[in-house]
């Protein structure tokens, strides 16, 4: 008995030492040991693809600071122990541990199938790096506000992958969005992220989709709080909330992705090319049968004064945002409309100071002066008739002058 006592004291430090020694193996290689290989930066396979992993900037990462070893990820590995491992594994599966993110990306348009003509689906890696994963507040992160432009772009200015959409997004940098983030470094502007979502990104014709026409306003909103206030209380607003598919959004009078301060030459709601952005609805004839709209709007303000100078690149000339206003659009009937007839001496006080009662009383948008603006009419013809008695007479004596030249040299 005291002999198998003593044994089983040596025997069992022993034991538990051998099987400390062998725990790597058993358990698979540890980060260190995938290193010794991976940790080469000129290793690659036979077709060129490098497999070099930075083992400083894995550790830097919110899975190597998390204690999260390179088996938990490629779990093919895990109890593996002959060594070299086989050139090709299993993809490391991120839904193991995050779940919730990939069932949101196979609901979207970056993890459905694709057509025969852009088969490629988009995976994790491509969007939050793949051994460099860092959290979206991280200055270094593929998916922090400074760098998302360029993550993205970095599939959507490819043909190949995006076909017809190809460099539609990439006019986002010509955007003051991205000019306060990239020159300003104001890391609240909007980018990718803000508009179109992390995950659950959706075509634009999903319902579902924040950039769909029904969700627009609320997305852009959501930094334009003020505005989108203003918008539901107007015209349009209303029939947003009502639901009628025409009525302008956001991006109807601003566009989608290049979007610009008023000010700026480039931008759709530029002081001359106001008339035209409106015009597209309020010239439409069937969106003019159907809503009962007055239409002609872009010719009877181009035939005003307001309308020639705009033509001109006059941009301090009044232009339809300056009556009717931007976002609270509101008819004449409402109180509180800038062209309700008891605000119009204001309104066009604005550009006109002491303009009174009787400067504003005079009709705008004038479709026939015969029957709308009787003596403006009357006035028009006698300019014309005698602007044309003054031009025929003018000819009349230039043809007089030229036959009676003409004589002279004949007798002569």
């Amino acid at each position: 008995m005291r002999l198998r006592g003593a044994f089983l004291r040596l025997a069992l430090p022993a034991a538990l030492a051998v099987l400390w020694a062998a725990a790597p193996a058993l358990g698979g290689q540890s980060d260190d040991d995938c290193l010794t290989c991976h940790g080469d930066s000129g290793l690659k396979t036979d077709q060129g693809r490098p497999l070099f992993v930075d083992g400083a900037g894995f550790t830097a990462s919110i899975h190597g600071s998390a204690g999260i070893a390179c088996v938990d990820c490629h779990a093919d590995l895990k109890k593996f122990t002959d060594f070299p491992h086989a050139a090709k594994l299993k993809p490391a599966d991120c839904a193991s541990c995050h779940e919730e993110s990939a069932a949101e990306i196979r609901d979207s348009i970056h993890g459905r199938p694709h057509d025969g003509d852009s088969p490629i689906t988009v995976g994790c890696k491509d969007c939050h790096g793949a051994h460099d994963i860092r959290p979206a507040k991280d200055s270094q992160s593929h998916t922090s506000a400074m760098n998302i432009p360029d993550t993205c772009l970095s599939c959507h200015l490819e043909r190949v992958r995006t076909k017809r959409e190809a460099g539609f997004a990439g006019r986002y940098k010509e955007s003051d969005h991205y000019r306060a983030l990239s020159k300003a470094g104001l890391s609240l502007s909007a980018t990718c992220l803000s508009c179109h979502g992390g995950h659950s990104v959706r075509p634009v014709d999903d319902p579902q989709s924040k950039v769909s026409r029904r969700n627009i306003i609320r997305t852009c909103g959501a930094c334009h709080a003020g505005i989108e206030r203003d918008y539901l209380e107007g015209v349009h607003g209303k029939d947003y909330v009502k639901g009628v598919q025409e009525v302008p959004v956001c991006t109807d009078c601003h566009s989608e992705h290049d979007i610009r301060a008023p000010e700026d030459l480039g931008s759709g709601v530029y002081a001359t090319k106001v008339a035209a952005v409106c015009t597209r609805c309020h010239d439409d004839e069937t969106l003019a049968r159907q809503y009962g709209l007055l239409t002609s709007r872009l010719k009877t303000f181009s035939a005003s004064y307001h309308g020639t100078a705009s033509k001109f690149g006059e941009v301090k000339v009044a232009n339809c945002s300056s009556c009717h206003g931007h976002h609270g659009i509101r008819p004449s009937s409402d109180p509180l409309s800038s062209i309700n007839p008891a605000n119009l001496a204001s309104t066009c006080g604005t550009c006109h100071p002491g303009a009174g009662e009787n400067f504003s009383k005079g009709r705008i948008h004038v479709v026939s002066e015969k029957t709308e603006n009787r003596w403006a009419f009357a006035v028009k013809i006698v300019y014309v008739v005698v602007i044309a008695g003054l031009i025929s007479v003018f000819l009349a004596f230039i043809a007089a002058d030229l036959y009676r030249r003409a004589r002279i040299r004949w007798k002569s």
